[in-house]
């Protein structure tokens, strides 16, 4: 876990954020290699635009096409579909997830989604044992030792405080609340400095917000984080140690997204970075990238809103969704899997849970697969000090792993990682937003703005910030773009049963 008592130096992640926002603010309205073209732009035509090939952008698509769209153009900035999924090889056969992975039982609508394309989900492997501890230079085995019954007294107020603000929240729409505007002017720091006054009550909320949000709790105010609690059910859903089991999907979460491509076909345009997006009232909807210029009568932005400020809007957004885009926080995730011969660790009564306030990594899960070989370690972290080369990054991580796991944690056979900061498309894999943000903008995140509408996880109704967010939002923004075309007859109306 980050330490979160004083200032740290520039670091690695903050340079790469750097370079990637200064490229970003060079694209907007000028294409990738600069503001002159040496062409003109190809000219199509289509009845619907979506920006995005993460899950919810490949959703929005294939849901519009079922309902009768008659044409869909998907352009994504990547090289690849899936947005902030991602899967690695670790193994010959045996592939992991560099960035969404699991899944809960509640998550009805993803559940569904595999099952038709035919992509298995299966419950985590869990080995038996004690997870390790590691705060303040002591290591810790097992989960009894580390709270007192004073801190126990004291975790449990945060929970019901924390729980019961939940409960005054709208569903989708914390911002409605009778007091968001006073929740939302104040950080997680400053609650929990009011509200807490043991070592373990303070910190296993921190925790929490580390693992959600990955971020401290000075940069996310008390409106966002109890709209998560309520979203996921309860604080004890946002641990890093949950009772719950969750479940992967065999071959990596992004099989959902190279399936619904691959029968998308070349309706789906990669390498393709949209730079504007034009919406005069009198005149045609009108979507640009580097080399295109498509015509349509919808276009649906299927991204995280700090993503969207790579976009030159015409014209400007109203004020409400421009601030929301331009103050919107995305946190950046470092994630790695550690792979050895056999899991070790179980061998040696432990669970592969690993919990810290390291610099290198914060969390370690036990991420084998079924079969039991190899011996897989996911770790996420906040990096700040990781060296700049792959090798001595992936070097830094084995070596903080035995502080955990002892020398045997020195046999790593192949370390896979995955630096989403380094990813020049992405502003982020969670959005912890700052005081003052959402209960000021938040009413214009999902709804449309003239021809425009929007996707992504962050707009979902229920479970937002997670892949089963990014499907509802990309059902629920494909349902709104269908009903505005049925208005308008662009396509039919659903057929209905006669009895």
């Amino acid at each position: 876990m980050r330490n979160f008592s004083k200032p740290l130096p520039l670091t690695r992640r903050e340079l790469l954020r750097g370079t990637a926002l200064a490229a970003g603010s060079m694209l907007v309205g000028c294409g990738q290699r600069g503001c002159s073209r040496s062409a003109p732009l190809e000219k199509r035509t289509a009845d619907v635009v979506v920006i995005g090939a993460g899950l919810s952008g490949l959703v929005t698509a294939r849901e519009l096409l079922k309902a009768g769209a008659g044409s869909v153009v998907v352009l994504e900035a990547r090289n690849r579909v899936g947005g902030l999924t991602i899967s690695q090889e670790a193994a010959p056969g045996v592939f992991v997830d560099g960035g969404g992975s699991w899944v809960r039982p509640n998550h009805t609508r993803i559940l569904a989604l595999a099952e038709e394309l035919g992509v298995s989900a299966v419950d985590v492997s869990e080995g038996r044992g004690s997870p390790i501890f590691l705060f303040d230079g002591v290591r810790i085995a097992g989960a009894g030792r580390l709270f007192s019954r004073a801190e126990m007294r004291e975790l449990r107020g945060l929970r019901d405080k924390l729980e019961a603000m939940g409960a005054e929240l709208p569903d989708g729409a914390p911002w409605n609340a009778p007091r968001a505007a006073e929740y939302d002017s104040i950080s997680m720091f400053n609650w929990l400095s009011e509200n807490s006054t043991t070592v373990w009550g303070r910190r296993d909320v921190e925790m929490a917000i580390d693992w959600t949000f990955g971020c401290g709790p000075e940069e996310i105010s008390l409106l966002r984080f109890v709209a998560a609690v309520k979203a996921q059910g309860g604080l004890e859903n946002l641990m890093a140690i949950s009772r719950e089991i969750p479940k992967v999907f065999v071959g990596g979460s992004q099989q959902l997204s190279l399936k619904m491509a691959e029968l998308l076909g070349d309706r789906v345009l990669l390498g393709s970075p949209v730079t504007r997006i034009v919406d005069e009232p009198s005149g045609p909807l009108r979507v640009e990238t580097e080399r295109l210029s498509i015509e349509c009568h919808r276009v649906v932005v299927a991204m995280m809103p700090a993503d969207a400020r790579r976009i030159d809007f015409e014209p400007s957004l109203p004020k409400p969704k421009k601030e929301l885009i331009r103050q919107w926080s995305g946190s950046p995730d470092y994630k790695v899997h550690i792979v050895y011969e056999k899991p070790f660790w179980r061998a040696n009564g432990l669970n592969g849970i690993g919990v810290g306030d390291g610099s290198v990594v914060d969390f370690i899960f036990d991420n084998t697969p079924s079969s039991g070989a190899p011996g897989i370690l996911v770790a996420f972290g906040a990096g700040e000090e990781l060296p700049a080369s792959l090798r001595a990054r992936r070097e830094a991580v084995v070596e903080a792993l035995l502080d955990f796991f002892g020398d045997e944690a020195r046999e790593a056979i192949n370390v896979v990682d995955m630096d989403w900061l380094s990813e020049p498309w992405s502003s982020g894999c969670a959005s912890p937003l700052r005081p003052g943000v959402l209960s000021k903008y938040g009413a214009a995140l999902r709804d449309p703005v003239g021809r425009i509408h929007w996707a992504g996880s962050d707009t979902s109704l229920e479970h937002d910030g997670s892949m089963e967010g990014a499907v509802r939002s990309g059902e629920r923004a494909a349902a709104e773009v269908a009903t505005a075309l049925r208005e308008r007859g662009v396509i039919p109306a659903p057929a209905t049963s006669s009895g």
